[in-house]
């Protein structure tokens, strides 16, 4: 305890009392650990650190001073040189900031992780921990529209109140109905039966949400990502980049110069919205998640190309050589040759390189909460994807139909429903703050054969969340039904 008083943050982190810092003079291992805390603790960023400094197994030199903020004028000189002047921007990759983001919307922090695929993240999980009544982003636009601001509080009060009312209604359903396992005790199982509830109940919660993060980026990516953000459409967005850039410049200053909106990306961006305008789809009915393939390679051809790129690797032949010996094998010798790259495959093993050749393309239209999960567990997916809306119906969570709670779930959307008309009419943007877990967003994706066997293997296993778990394993029979050599080890974990 003696040891935890004497602790001064203030050689860890770059400030003290705001909600975006970079963290520093610490073992990786430790901001790793840091940043993993985030998803099952309610803590900050800072809070979690104080306690791990205090741990005597770590072993941190408390002594250390503030020298990370410090860069030599050489280095400065170098990158101002290079990756400044020359735009030798590799460079960059090699300097890296570790940023603890607090107190931003849901909306905000998907289109943080969104602005460049080369960042890392941990998120607050809201299948773990519980909101905290207030804890939402109000736009500041609406200080201009009293009447709407007012519609805008009360719904994210509701949202809490049908939160609770859910989250009480599952807990005495699912204890009816979930047995205790053997060996567990009653404060475990209570334990796991409260998760369930607060997954399931917080697709009431909108998007306005507040929601904690932790961050890893190298310079090139962090430099991008701001951009992307300074050319955000939402005001949340382009304020947490300013801050971000402040906080990140204290660790590497130099290589975040001349950060500032795109205009291709603004400009572009308001040209396509006029060019597209009245594009509104009609309410759609109200249905569950719907995932489906809408580019698959023929079956052959990609054995082909999977045997090419595996010929080259192993031996000397030229792309021409390899693709004239591959087209030389009968389809049987082919899967073969699929079969023996694959067989060996563990559970954690990714398949080799040449798998990410063959690409294949789907459509999703999924709730916000499988949307965030998507987000964060993704490995190498290209996304295209819609605006936040309630025009494409919504996913009601199984356990919500079945404790009998699927009307007042409904009566809450539907009330979020009407204030986004409102507010949409008005301001599109403040509107999308409104847009609940529940709602679907449209989305589009290319991955290859290596990215689906990563996310089939992570989600279709027993411990994925139901949601994105049956995204997967639809898309996954889709696979097996049309490439069944290529599809037979991707979902490993519980078996083939």
């Amino acid at each position: 305890m003696k040891q935890e008083q004497k602790i001064d943050l203030s050689h860890y982190v770059s400030n003290l009392d705001k909600n975006v810092y970079t963290i520093f003079n610490l073992p990786e291992e430790v901001i790793a650990v840091i940043f993993a805390y985030v998803s099952r603790s309610s803590a900050s960023f800072r809070d979690n650190l104080r306690k791990l400094l205090s741990d005597e197994e770590l072993n941190v030199n408390l002594k250390t001073t503030g020298a990370a903020r410090e860069h030599s004028e050489k280095a400065a000189r170098f990158h101002e040189k290079w990756v400044v002047g020359y735009g030798h921007s590799s460079v960059a990759e090699h300097a890296v900031a570790h940023i603890g983001i607090e107190k931003i919307s849901r909306l905000a922090s998907a289109e943080l992780e969104l602005a460049n695929p080369f960042n890392s993240f941990t998120e607050y999980s809201q299948r773990y921990q519980r909101p905290k009544r207030g804890d939402f982003y109000v736009p500041p636009v609406l200080e201009q529209n009293p009447g709407l601001k007012e519609k805008f509080l009360s719904l994210q009060d509701k949202a809490y109140d049908t939160y609770e009312q859910l989250l009480d209604g599952l807990i005495s359903y699912l204890v009816k109905v979930i047995p205790q396992n053997p060996g567990e005790s009653e404060r475990a199982c209570q334990m796991r039966i409260e998760k369930i509830a607060f997954e399931d109940a917080r697709y009431v919660l909108t998007l306005a949400t507040f929601t904690n993060l932790g961050m890893t980026g190298n310079g090139r990516a962090l430099r991008d990502t701001l951009v992307r953000l300074l050319s955000s459409p939402y005001d949340e967005c382009r304020k947490l980049a300013k801050e971000m850039e402040r906080e990140i410049s204290q660790v590497i200053p130099t290589l975040l110069k001349y950060v500032k909106p795109n205009d291709y990306l603004l400009h572009t961006r308001e040209k396509l919205k006029e060019l597209f305008s009245g594009q509104v789809p009609s309410l759609q009915p109200v249905h569950g998640p719907r995932a489906r393939m809408v580019h698959i390679p023929d079956y052959e051809e990609a054995l082909t190309e999977l045997v090419t790129r595996l010929l080259i690797s192993e031996t000397a032949l030229s792309y021409e050589q390899a693709q004239q010996q591959a087209r030389s094998y009968s389809k049987e010798q082919k899967e073969h040759i699929a079969e023996t790259a694959l067989s060996e495959l563990r559970f954690f093993d990714n398949p080799r390189w040449e798998f990410d050749h063959i690409h294949y393309q789907f459509e999703l239209l999924i709730s916000e909460a499988n949307w965030h999960q998507l987000l964060r567990h993704n490995r190498r997916t290209h996304f295209s994807h819609g605006l936040p809306t309630i025009h494409l119906g919504y996913t009601i969570p199984p356990h919500i139909r079945e404790a009998g709670l699927e009307e007042r779930f409904e009566s809450f959307l539907h009330e979020a429903e009407n204030v986004y008309q409102d507010i949409e009419s008005w301001n599109p943007e403040a509107a999308a703050y409104v847009v609940t877990n529940a709602h679907h967003r449209q989305v589009t994706a290319t991955a290859s054969l290596w990215e689906l066997y990563h996310l089939i293997n992570l989600r279709t296993s027993p411990e994925a969340q139901w949601d994105i778990r049956q995204t997967f394993l639809s898309l996954f029979e889709e696979l097996k039904t049309h490439h069944p050599a290529l599809a037979k080890y991707a979902q490993r974990r519980i078996g083939n």
